[in-house]
């Protein structure tokens, strides 16, 4: 994935890894040349597909929105997908920050390009094939198939939806990748017209007229006034992609302005407190989450929501992802619990094969859980009590978890690092 520039100052702060071609476990989150690589992120994205995973387990089984741990899960289901764009978001525009605060081109457009290809389409499309065959996933091979192979099914009532339903991302995560080089160019045009090589207000203003433009977007959603595909496209999930980006502006100027860098490490001198501030504003998301579970949920949908509300749910979601995302961004002196946890091996390991893992939990989850669950959880086989309503969430979850850390660990292995090794 994308990282940045190796320069002295940005070493004092950043939490990087100078050697990436040595340090990266896996040659997919390896950063381009010449750039340093964000290790925890990695962590990050092991969080992300660990909650993705709860989220349809507590779903499927029913008890999404119910309960303190169904309206956890609810929250969880919204909020993980866009951990991930804030990742994207911050890992590939910071190589074009990084260049014009050296005075330097962007990275080059083919080399970027290839990249981006070898990093999600061969995985992808294997695996739309693979469930396609079995336990056959609807709609690939029918007419539209070139909707799902080109990442275009949400663009379409009939096609959203069906194939991978979890790949929506990727077709925001596509749009994304081809938008890229063009706002990056457009950043430069107004970077040169500045006397200093890094001007933050000429960097961040674009970055937040395109967040506010996905802001609108998603509260005309809510309201109705606009199609939910719309909020669903890059045009209302953008919001989350510049909160990366701006982060990606924020951590280059801090490697060059002792300022801004005795800031970041106040706020993560003490990492816990970063995520102190996440658990505040997920318990506020929690509380916005409607009455009624999955009836609430499917209600919530059909009819307009307050303005009031949905701005709420935006602000709340973005102060959490960025309140999360900071220890992996800024060292501080001490690495305190939460740089720990992202470093764990378990979570790296996860964080490795994290694509794979994403496309196929959600068949996964819906084989074992549909096929198989009412015959496990009307027993008591398992030693679970009937009145303990998180108990077949929790049964489902782990085995679900077991099975796609299997398969994504033979995706990875067989069908990912191949192509992975030619991205340089």
């Amino acid at each position: 994935m994308g990282a940045t520039e190796t320069s002295p100052s940005a070493t004092i702060d950043l939490a990087q890894v100078e050697n990436p071609a040595e340090e990266a476990p896996s040659p997919g989150l390896s950063p381009p040349p010449g750039n340093p690589r964000f290790p925890l992120f990695d962590g990050l994205r092991g969080i992300a597909v660990l909650t993705i995973l709860a989220f349809h387990a507590s779903e499927l089984t029913g008890r999404v929105g119910f309960g303190l741990f169904g309206r956890a899960a609810e929250v969880l289901g919204s909020v993980s997908p866009i951990l991930f764009f804030l990742i994207s978001g911050f890992l590939l525009y910071r190589p074009s920050v990084a260049a014009r605060s050296h005075g330097r081109g962007g990275p080059p457009i083919g080399r970027y390009a290839r990249r981006r290809a070898l990093r999600i389409v061969p995985a992808y499309w294997v695996a739309l094939t693979v469930l396609a065959i079995l336990p056959g996933i609807a709609g690939v091979f029918s007419d539209d198939w070139w909707r799902y192979y080109g990442y275009l099914q949400i663009y379409a009532r009939r096609t959203d939806g069906a194939g991978i339903p979890v790949a929506w991302t990727l077709c925001v995560e596509v749009s994304f990748y081809v938008a890229l080089p063009l706002f990056s160019a457009l950043v430069a045009v107004l970077a040169r017209r500045s006397r200093h090589r890094l001007s933050l207000p000429v960097e961040l203003w674009p970055v937040a007229l395109v967040a506010m433009v996905g802001v609108v977007v998603q509260m005309l959603a809510a309201r109705q006034q606009i199609s939910s595909l719309i909020a669903t496209s890059i045009a209302g999930q953008c919001t989350w992609l510049c909160i990366g980006m701006g982060l990606a502006v924020l951590s280059v100027a801090a490697g060059n302005d002792p300022r801004l860098r005795r800031i970041a490490g106040t706020l993560t001198r003490h990492s816990e407190f970063c995520w102190a501030v996440a658990a505040a504003a997920f318990g506020g998301l929690m509380a916005l989450v409607p009455a009624g579970g999955l009836f609430g949920l499917v209600a919530e949908t059909t009819q307009p929501q307050s303005l009031a509300r949905t701005l709420a749910g935006i602000v709340l979601t973005g102060l959490f992802i960025v309140a999360l995302a900071l220890p992996a961004i800024f060292e501080a002196p001490r690495p305190g619990a939460p740089r720990r946890l992202l470093g764990s091996r378990p979570l790296i390991e996860l964080g490795v094969i994290s694509y794979s893992f994403y496309l196929y939990h959600f068949t996964v989850t819906q084989v074992i859980g549909l096929r198989h669950a009412p015959k496990w959880f009307s027993g008591t086989g398992l030693g679970l009590l009937p009145d303990v309503h998180f108990a077949p969430s929790l049964v489902l979850f782990l085995t679900a978890l077991a099975a796609t850390t299997m398969i994504a660990a033979i995706s990875y292995r067989f069908v990912e690092l191949p192509f992975l090794r030619r991205k340089g």
